[in-house]
């Protein structure tokens, strides 16, 4: 069976063929996401371990994946065209909730209008001789992508350096930084890392450690950016000179 965190966010909405039809789109009721999570919530965390993330995590993984997919229906022409007034909204279930309101099918007539003037404004292409390159059109560099063109990732970021800190003990394990030419990256490592870093200081001439984790908070300070390192990984190799 298909795990639901690794499918594209198009997929997602599958799970509620009674709400979202793609070739014939009813206007959804106001608030449709946080009813869409209460019903997924449960299976994301049900599928966090086979994907070695934690419950909070797989729940804000459903949540991007809900997040993308509903955007991408909603805005698609098709949909804002059935905004219109007095329109039945649906439930997941495909039960009638509510009506669309002058208001909600005047802003839906304003992005289908704003919609069809950018198309229209594209430069159109000079002709040429068709050729078996130009069956696929080629978008721009910034072209922004589709809820097709997604899949779900884990982003890591990994650091190498060649010198022991001065570490700080706090209560998680030993608190240390390695200031890059972008970043300060500042990780926790656990005792045992810790000391593996140690035995490496004491025992080999020159040695090179990379440091593996998750992309924690961002943030910026008087003295540039500060980027935390999240469940650090630690390697250390020696480095032999080349006889």
């Amino acid at each position: 069976m298909t795990s639901v965190l690794t499918q594209p966010p198009a997929a997602v909405l599958k799970q509620f063929p009674a709400c979202f039809d793609l070739s014939n789109p009813r206007p959804l009721k106001v608030g449709i996401r946080k009813d869409v999570m209460q019903l997924l919530r449960p299976v994301a965390e049900a599928e966090a371990e086979q994907h070695g993330l934690s419950g909070k995590e797989a729940q804000m993984q459903m949540e991007r994946l809900v997040k993308l997919a509903l955007s991408h229906y909603c805005t698609r022409p098709h949909y804002l065209r059935a905004l219109v007034a007095g329109a039945e909204r649906i439930d997941l279930t495909g039960q009638v909730v509510a009506l669309v309101t002058a208001e909600a099918a005047a802003l839906a007539q304003a992005q289908l209008l704003q919609s069809t003037n950018q198309q229209q404004d594209k430069p159109q292409p000079a002709p040429s001789r068709p050729s078996a390159a130009a069956a696929q059109a080629v978008l721009p560099d910034n072209a922004p992508l589709t809820a097709e063109n997604i899949v779900t990732g884990r982003l890591e970021l990994t650091i190498k350096f060649s010198a022991l800190p001065q570490a700080m003990p706090v209560k998680a394990g030993m608190k240390i930084g390695v200031q890059t030419d972008s970043a300060l990256v500042v990780m926790t490592l656990p005792n045992k890392a810790w000391q593996k870093l140690a035995k490496a200081q004491a025992e080999w001439p020159s040695w090179v450690a990379a440091v593996t984790g998750k992309l924690g908070a961002q943030v910026m300070s008087p003295d540039g950016a500060i980027v935390m390192l999240e469940s650090p990984a630690v390697q250390v190799f020696e480095k032999k000179g080349k006889v």
